[in-house]
């Protein structure tokens, strides 16, 4: 198992977090998405807002292709780039440690609770979400 607190960056900040259990078995902190309200526009007026959850572009991005998933092997790598995505705002982890974090057995749908857990965060489905700036 790895030491997660050795892997912690010096700013490591343990509020706004959610912990998840990943597959080498220890609890690794996971940034919560923030809420943003986003005007639209119609007609060059703002007509309406509506409310989202978010990481910012990037990370929004890396949901959205969770959502395009056609099979387990696109699920995995999906799932397992955005949790490495976040991680890195919290840890200093090498490929070997990513590669250890984010792994499943072949025929043990437990083992994927790893990805099901960061999927959850990461949509605010689990109740997870920030009421923080967003600046991070």
């Amino acid at each position: 198992m790895i030491d997660e607190r050795t892997r912690r960056k010096s700013g490591f900040d343990e509020r706004d977090i959610a912990w998840i259990v990943l597959a080498d078995g220890g609890r690794w902190a996971f940034p919560k998405p923030w809420l943003e309200v986003r005007a639209s526009f119609h007609s060059g007026r703002a007509a309406s807002a509506r409310s989202i959850l978010t990481y910012g572009r990037e990370l929004d991005e890396l949901v959205q292709a969770i959502t395009e998933c056609r099979d387990d092997a696109a699920l995995l790598i999906a799932s397992a780039s955005l949790g490495s995505y976040l991680l890195g705002h919290q840890y200093e982890l090498s490929d070997d440690d990513l590669d250890r974090l984010f792994a499943v057995r072949v025929g043990d749908l437990d083992s994927w609770e790893w990805a099901r857990s960061v999927i959850e965060v990461a949509t605010g489905a689990s109740g997870c979400r920030s009421f923080r700036d967003g600046s991070g």
